[in-house]
Parts: C-alpha cells; sequence; structure tokens
C-alpha cells in the first residue's frame, strides 16, 4: 500500500522560483540549466545556507534519454543512426523519449526536508501534477498502475 500524499504537499513542493518556457528547448540546454542550478544549490548547502526549491517546466525537441541502468539494446535501432538526439544522464530508469507536446518538469529539490524514499517521492510528484491540472486547467489527470508519470485521456 502507498504511503498517503499530504494534504499539504502541494504547499510543499511548491518552488519559489519556477522557470517555464514555452518554446521547445534542446535537451542539452536544458541538462546544462540543470546542471548550473545544482551546481550552486550544492554550493549554498556546503556553506549550511538554505535555499528554495526550483521547477523547470518546458517542452523538449524529440530526443531519447538513457538513464544510469539502461541498455542500448531498449532503444530498437542503431544509435548512430539515430532519428533524434541520444543523451546517457545520471538519472535512474531506462530509455525515456521527450518530445512536443510532452510537458516535462524538472524539479530541483533540497531532500534533506522531505522523506527520502524515491517512489514516495515520484508519487508525491505525480501528485502535485495531478492537482495542478486539475485546479489550474481543469484537465483530469490520473496515473497508471506500474508507470512513472502522470497521464491523460487514461
Amino acid at each position: 500500500m502507498e504511503a498517503p500524499i499530504l494534504p499539504s504537499l502541494q504547499d510543499q513542493l511548491q518552488p519559489r522560483l519556477k522557470l517555464v518556457r514555452d518554446e521547445l528547448v534542446l535537451y542539452a540546454e536544458a541538462w546544462s540549466l540543470q546542471k548550473s542550478i545544482v551546481k550552486e544549490r550544492k554550493a549554498l548547502v556546503q556553506r549550511n545556507e538554505d535555499f528554495s526549491d526550483s521547477l523547470i517546466v518546458l517542452q523538449h525537441h524529440p530526443v531519447y534519454t538513457l538513464g544510469t541502468g539502461s541498455s542500448e539494446e531498449y532503444l530498437h535501432f542503431d544509435q548512430k543512426n539515430a532519428p533524434f538526439a541520444v543523451y546517457r544522464t545520471e538519472r535512474g530508469g531506462e530509455v525515456t523519449y521527450h518530445g512536443p507536446g510532452q510537458i516535462v518538469m524538472y524539479p530541483i529539490m533540497n531532500l534533506r526536508y522531505q522523506k527520502m524514499d524515491l517512489h514516495w517521492y515520484l508519487r508525491a510528484l505525480e501528485e502535485v501534477v495531478i492537482r495542478a491540472l486539475a485546479s489550474s486547467f481543469s484537465i483530469k489527470a490520473s496515473r497508471i498502475d506500474g508507470l512513472t508519470g502522470v497521464w491523460l485521456g487514461t
């Protein structure tokens, strides 16, 4: 059974800095931005200074990313002749496609104030997105058992 999502979770995960891009963003550009924000935040942590959470919201040009545990065999094409850019990243997981029409959110958070369980954290992020879509856009979204993410039209 999943741990309950706290009623105030949306407030807890509400970032003070939100970067929203309405045009398509190259994956390399978004990745570089994330790394620079993380580097800045790590420096603050080393000085025992607190920082506000950040949320980057955007859409990518078509791209495949491979997590640390993924294998190139899951690409189903020769990487040398890839139809889109392919990046191996530091995140966990397998192969993920990102492209136009898919909203991607990259949270950068100080996790020392959050429950340190990856699955709880992912479900909590999904809940924030589901609530935000419902309250801001009247869009009904949901989860699919066994998959990570927020889905429409299921």
